[in-house]
């Protein structure tokens, strides 16, 4: 599947785990690339009628890139929103400047979060994580909550969320979950096709949305939410009693999910859109005219 894909130019590699690294090239190239997004947002944003949405990426060490699925950036124009992509970034100034610039932010899936934060050693069923991105994702988040962005959490982005404001993690469901999964977290098929269901606690935001007690969803994680952060309440559950979705409402204009909407939305699927279509009226926006597609797309 492609990707969304630019160059973000980074430090060199730091040998201890705060990643403090000194005032390089390198450094400063990265930051005049956050102010010229900075100040092309700034442009964009005068001209758009439609809110902005903007879309934490991904960042590979290996190749010095940022990236994300082509299934946000397709939900998002199928919702009515016009995707804007963000890349990592140490600078928390540029961090702030961008998310003042959108008018909502979806924090996507990708690695595991360092247990780091949540106070744990790392469980040897860890899988990779990228301390980087962590904070670069933590700094977004905490400047939409405080500017009062709404925010969309998916898979890696609930858990994110959750640690961010005081939650836990199990590390790997499979070796740590006191009742042993009952249902297929990590599928093995294509994220388009159902793999579990989840039940919708009907006092909810997302039963709102969805207007079902019951979702059928696609499943790609094998951490999970354990202790939830104050603030927060838990609004969807797996048959198994794994935890599917957190919102933060009134406190925290957030919403957060462990499957992966993207990719039914991506295809047209009206259901799912709904979800990307509530995040844009949350942001200011109007619902999309989406029609139902004659033949579903292929995926990018």
């Amino acid at each position: 599947m492609e990707n969304a894909r630019f160059t973000v130019l980074r430090c060199t590699k730091p040998k201890r785990i705060s990643y403090l690294c000194k005032e390089n090239k390198n450094i400063l190239q990265m930051k005049r690339l956050f102010w010229i997004m900075v100040l092309m947002l700034s442009c964009i944003g005068s001209m758009a009628q439609k809110p902005l949405i903007g879309i934490s990426t991904g960042y590979s060490a290996s190749d010095n890139s940022a990236s994300v699925r082509f299934t946000y950036v397709d939900a998002v124009v199928n919702a009515g929103g016009i995707p804007v992509l963000i890349p990592l970034t140490r600078d928390s100034l540029a961090a702030a400047e961008v998310i003042n610039k959108v008018d909502a932010l979806i924090l996507s899936g990708g690695e595991d979060v360092h247990p780091f934060f949540y106070g744990e050693e790392s469980a040897s069923a860890l899988g990779g994580v990228n301390y980087e991105r962590d904070l670069s994702d933590m700094w977004l988040l905490k400047t939409a909550v405080k500017l009062n962005k709404p925010v969309l959490s998916i898979c890696r982005g609930e858990q994110l969320t959750n640690v961010t404001f005081g939650g836990t993690l199990y590390q790997d469901i499979p070796s740590q979950f006191p009742n042993r999964p009952t249902v297929q977290h990590g599928q093995r098929s294509n994220g388009t096709l159902p793999i579990h269901h989840v039940n919708v606690v009907k006092d909810s935001h997302l039963y709102e949305i969805m207007q079902q007690e019951q979702l059928a969803v696609n499943s790609f994680h094998h951490q999970a939410v354990k202790d939830v952060a104050p603030g927060f309440k838990v609004v969807a559950t797996a048959p198994d009693g794994v935890i599917e979705a957190i919102e933060g409402f009134p406190k925290y204009n957030i919403l957060a999910v462990q499957w992966h909407p993207e990719y039914f939305a991506q295809q047209g699927d009206k259901q799912w859109i709904k979800l990307f279509e509530d995040l844009v009226q949350r942001a200011g926006g109007s619902k999309s005219n989406i029609k139902e597609p004659t033949a579903k797309p292929r995926i990018r």
